[in-house]
């Protein structure tokens, strides 16, 4: 791969990083909203609205910076997993985008650019080990549950959008299931961290 090539790997990387870590503030935030006495109450439009652009945003980044590790990735079953990981983080940005137009809205979400070309950097570096970057993963996110919370509260919200309450569950089902394969392929390359 070219220099110029790993250069603009590395700056996508970074923007969607950037874009990633927006929208964890962005769910943290949801999430508080969610917990208050307040939170049975179904959500507004703008609500539902803002969480779907800004988890199509990080489903996107999630797609993008994955690609990147694919390009790097050393390790058979790690290229495995990510393969089947990456195209569903792509299969959930486009779905959620579907959902955010036929509820009348555009994406407009755009994650900082130094966090997402910090990711892609991070993931697409042939510097690091797969068994690194597993690592680093699993102690960025070591709880599907908790990362995912902000997601289950506001499909509980949503009983008046049936299809967007069960979108929500399902791709959030899928990150659950990515959560855990990344903790089982990291255990496996880190046994000395389990």
């Amino acid at each position: 791969m070219s220099d110029s090539a790993f250069k603009k790997i590395e700056k996508r990387l970074a923007k969607l990083a950037t874009q990633q870590e927006a929208i964890c503030a962005r769910l943290e935030a949801l999430e508080d909203r969610v917990a208050t006495p307040s939170s049975a109450s179904a959500a507004s439009p703008e609500e539902v609205i803002q969480l779907l652009d800004g988890f199509r945003a990080g489903e996107a980044l999630g797609a993008a910076s994955i690609a990147a590790w694919l390009e790097v990735c050393s390790t058979d079953c790690v290229r495995g997993a990510l393969r089947t990981v990456q195209q569903r983080e792509a299969m959930h940005a486009a779905l959620l985008e579907d959902r955010l137009r036929a509820l009348g809205a555009e994406p407009t979400l755009e994650l900082p650019a130094a966090d997402a070309e910090q990711a892609m950097k991070d993931l697409g570096s042939s510097e690091h080990s797969d068994a690194k970057k597993l690592l680093d993963f699993t102690e960025r996110i070591p709880d599907a549950a908790l990362l995912l919370k902000p997601i289950y509260d506001m499909a509980d919200r949503l009983d008046h959008d049936q299809e967007t309450q069960w979108l929500l569950r399902s791709i959030a089902q899928d990150e659950e299931s990515t959560v855990t394969l990344i903790h089982r392929a990291c255990a496996l390359l880190n046994p000395q961290a389990a």
